[in-house]
């Protein structure tokens, strides 16, 4: 089943796929079925019976059905209410209720939205760990092909590690590459260093299996199990550096986060005021914000004036006025003076 009126499961893979930004469809028996790529598309008109016997082959609902009511004021969409989503960067029709790599491109997913907190990130853990045992064994693969007592066997027990252990993701994603049929940048790699890998396994056992215009004066066919172990070491390095960038991103927008204040005093009808978890605020509700408080969201003056500081949008130091009219922003700090807003702008 779809997990909103907005999104539907790719049959083939079962990821979650935007109908509206997909153009990979089909239609069958009257419904509408959608796909993270080509390759799933295909596979599914090659035989549509096999994929629709899976729990979570459920036709979509049309891409311009009207989307889902938002809660009612008060009801807070908690997060325990639904998965986290999680989505490509590079691809955003693809997405998933865990985390993961992407099926067309081999990145890892990122969340759809960040949260206010997070632990540490258990994949940039496991890419950083892997890099080390890669460069430690790898190394000395090196030093030997570059010496002259070259010890295959003793290459070969090291680049296994590596390449099948320490590299072992880069191979999943090279074989997801293929069954998907989106070949990228790990599709390369694993056959770069499979390719090596396995022709030096078969020099190593069989040499004479090469022409002996291959062949050294002893017998030997060459080997290139360091060209294989130092690469997966290379592929690896770049992986954890990436995720750390990125892991440098999410902590500034989770900073950001941090900045919004958890609660608005809103002014009801009646023209009472209480305080109100920020989630809880409406479209179109009346916040009253006074002295040394934050701006909780998005909206416009309509009573009252002060001065706001905006340092954490524009850097500018100096206060900026606002009267009746004017626009201001969720997180901004009021500095002198009450006045009254209402909400434009709410939600993640």
């Amino acid at each position: 089943m779809t997990e909103s009126a907005m999104t539907a499961i790719d049959p083939v893979c079962g990821m979650t796929v935007d109908p509206a930004r997909t153009p990979h469809r089909a239609t069958l028996d009257g419904a509408d079925y959608f796909f993270c790529g080509k390759g799933c598309r295909e596979k599914f008109v090659a035989d549509p019976e096999k994929y629709l016997q899976k729990p979570h082959a459920a036709p979509a609902p049309h891409p311009l059905a009207a989307p889902a009511p938002s809660p009612q004021r008060g009801e807070g969409a908690g997060a325990g209410e639904r998965a986290a989503l999680w989505t490509c960067p590079m691809h955003p029709e693809v997405k998933s209720d865990r985390p993961g790599p992407c099926p067309i491109c081999g990145m890892a997913l990122e969340p759809l939205a960040p949260a206010a907190a997070a632990g540490p990130n258990p994949e940039l853990a496991d890419m950083t760990r892997r890099f080390w045992i890669a460069l430690v064994l790898a190394a000395p693969v090196l030093g030997l092909a570059m010496s002259g007592e070259r010890w295959p066997w003793l290459q070969a027990a090291l680049a296994t590690v590596v390449v099948w252990g320490a590299g072992w993701p880069l191979l999943a994603r090279g074989w997801a590459s293929v069954t998907h049929r989106h070949p990228n940048m790990f599709t390369l790699i694993a056959l770069g260093t499979g390719i090596a890998y396995c022709d030096s396994v078969v020099a190593l056992v069989f040499p004479g299996a090469f022409p002996a215009s291959f062949r050294d004066p002893q017998g030997g066919a060459p080997i290139y199990f360091e060209a294989a172990a130092v690469i997966t070491a290379l592929v690896l390095l770049g992986q954890m550096l990436e995720l750390k960038a990125r892991a440098r991103t999410g902590d500034a927008i989770r900073a950001l986060i941090d900045l919004a204040p958890k609660t608005a005093r809103r002014i009801g009808d009646d023209g009472s005021e209480r305080d109100v978890p920020v989630e809880a605020i409406a479209r179109g509700d009346r916040l009253r914000v006074r002295p040394g408080e934050k701006v909780p969201v998005d909206g416009a003056v309509i009573e009252g004036e002060s001065a706001v500081d905006e340092a954490m949008l524009t850097g500018e130091a100096m206060p900026v006025e606002k009267r009746a009219g004017d626009k201001v922003t969720g997180a901004t700090l009021n500095l002198h003076g009450s006045f009254v807003m209402r909400a434009e702008r709410i939600g993640s």
